[in-house]
């Protein structure tokens, strides 16, 4: 194995997480509400609905502060 492979795999070792579901991607985004950065990546790549993070538990005003973000 190369060394370029071998640093590749490393890295990995230590993510946060292996997958993520919809339903666990929710839930890290209703805790991360204030870490603006992350919870938008998470929400464009899952395409959540306003709806389904007040239902997760999500402040109305944290939901509302993404604009037209959230369909």
């Amino acid at each position: 194995m190369g060394k370029a492979k071998r640093r590749s795999l490393k890295l990995g070792v230590h993510d946060k997480f292996k997958y993520m579901t919809r339903e666990s991607a929710l839930d890290s985004v209703v805790k991360n509400i204030t870490n603006k950065a992350e919870v938008i990546d998470t929400i464009t790549l899952f395409g959540f609905t306003a709806e389904e993070m007040l239902e997760a538990g999500a402040a109305y005003e944290d939901v509302m502060a993404f604009g037209g973000l959230v369909g």
